[in-house]
């Protein structure tokens, strides 16, 4: 998504929204002012329950009480990484998956280190195709 004059990205859950509106469309923060963000996105109504927030790789996804593994990144519930996805990296081409990466990863994919992003992005890429931050943001290369 490009951004626009206006375009504003929420505090809370970091979706980028355009400028006419007044509250997130992901999660519904208000776009100026509200709660303390860092609180407001584990008191969603639509969290049940048993349903907790992943802590791997700083992805933050809400996951349903039901899952063992983060749908977004794979990391297990408690929080261990898994090596239960096989394969090995070179021996693939660069495709599948070894103990440090999720599957379909090549070497040197990375994930944002923004609070709240944690998406999975392509080696060649500099800066996080979602929220744009730089790849080196946070200490990461």
């Amino acid at each position: 998504m490009s951004w626009s004059g206006g375009d504003w990205m929420c505090n809370a859950c970091q979706h980028i929204n355009f400028k006419k509106r007044d509250a997130c469309q992901n999660c519904g923060y208000p776009k100026i002012g509200g709660p303390d963000p860092d609180i407001y996105r584990y008191n969603w109504t639509e969290t049940l329950a048993g349903d907790w927030y992943c802590s791997g790789m700083n992805c933050g996804a809400h996951n349903y009480a039901s899952r063992t593994s983060c749908y977004r990144c794979g990391a297990l519930k408690n929080g261990y990484s898994s090596c239960g996805f096989g394969g090995n990296m070179e021996a693939s081409g660069g495709y599948g998956s070894d103990c440090n990466y999720p599957p379909g990863w090549k070497t040197g994919d990375w994930i944002c280190t923004r609070y709240g992003c944690g998406v999975h992005n392509y080696a060649s890429r500099t800066e996080c195709f979602k929220c744009k931050t730089p790849k080196s943001f946070g200490g990461s290369d």
